[in-house]
């Protein structure tokens, strides 16, 4: 498994990937010109694995505001999870945005995720002491109601 920034190229494979996870939300910002976008500001924090045999196996997406980092879509094939694959994604992207001088990181996951578990074992913490308020600009940007 090799680990490699992401490109635009690699849409339709994430798209896929994304969609078959539970407790993930795709969105209207999740469009090919939505990803087209984000991977143009922030392409450095963003990556994936590849396995063996050169298909994509997993990705993360992360950028920042200058203080803080924000994490997006961890997904990992079911053949390749347990074996250390969503480590070296969250991995690379904790190193890329630290060396950009990043000091913290969040994620925004529902509680039932079920990722939660892992999360927790490498090291990230469940806040309760905060909460999240959304407020929608643009339909089809809604996900999951609350």
């Amino acid at each position: 498994m090799i680990i490699r920034h992401m490109r635009p190229g690699d849409y339709p494979f994430l798209c896929s990937l994304w969609s078959s996870f539970p407790g993930n939300t795709m969105t209207a910002a999740d469009g090919p010109k939505g990803f087209d976008r984000f991977l143009e500001r922030n392409g450095a924090h963003c990556f994936v694995a590849e396995g063996a045999d050169g298909k994509v196996a997993g990705s993360v997406m992360a950028g920042h505001d200058t203080r803080r980092g924000y994490v997006y879509h961890l997904a990992v094939e079911a053949a390749m999870q347990r074996g250390g694959t969503g480590r070296a994604l969250m991995e690379a992207v904790e190193r890329s945005l630290g060396e950009a001088g990043i000091e913290k990181i969040h994620l925004f996951i529902y509680a039932d995720n079920p990722a939660r578990d892992f999360y927790e074992r490498i090291g990230w913490t469940w806040r309760t002491d905060i909460g999240v308020m959304s407020k929608v600009l643009k339909e089809g940007s809604e996900g999951r109601s609350p």
